[in-house]
């Protein structure tokens, strides 16, 4: 074969990087935890946990209780592009419900992903970015459990 062939590839670091497998086990594990989670509130999950820096500061403050609005006000950097990340991530969280409904593993039931089997982990191994974001879980769900999906939106300066 003579010539030069231009083959541009066109590849988005962070959606690979960031894609529905490991989505779907981080939700799975949340879903292990709480059996639904409503579908608004799921968006927030992704570009928080997904988030190296984000989960870095809940494993900085684990043993801490702080508040949502502290770990915010102490960690603006990290914060900042919250909005920029939510946005990005929509089109992963979108195929994850998709893919995970047709494979009978969740139902939308009232604007709520509720689990229909449990996983079990055991010794998986997924990895250590998946070990890091699942142990950081309980401590997410905790900051977000008490409040308002609407307020976390507001907090976090989600634009829609």
């Amino acid at each position: 074969m003579t010539g030069k062939t231009n083959i541009k590839i066109n590849m988005n670091y962070y959606y690979t990087y960031n894609n529905e497998a490991l989505v779907g086990a981080v939700f799975k594990s949340i879903l292990n935890m709480v059996i639904h989670l409503d579908i608004a509130r799921g968006c927030l999950v992704l570009p928080f946990l997904l988030d190296e820096r984000t989960v870095n500061c809940l494993i900085k403050n684990s043993d801490n209780q702080l508040t949502l609005s502290q770990l915010i006000k102490n960690n603006p950097r990290v914060f900042v592009s919250f909005n920029k990340r939510y946005l990005s991530l929509l089109p992963v969280y979108i195929n994850f419900i998709t893919i995970f409904q047709d494979i009978n593993e969740i139902d939308i039931i009232n604007n709520n992903i509720v689990n229909k089997r449990l996983w079990n982990f055991g010794n998986a191994d997924l990895g250590l970015r998946f070990n890091k974001i699942k142990s950081v879980i309980p401590k997410f769900l905790n900051l977000i459990e008490s409040h308002q999906t609407t307020f976390l939106y507001k907090i976090l300066k989600i634009e829609l």
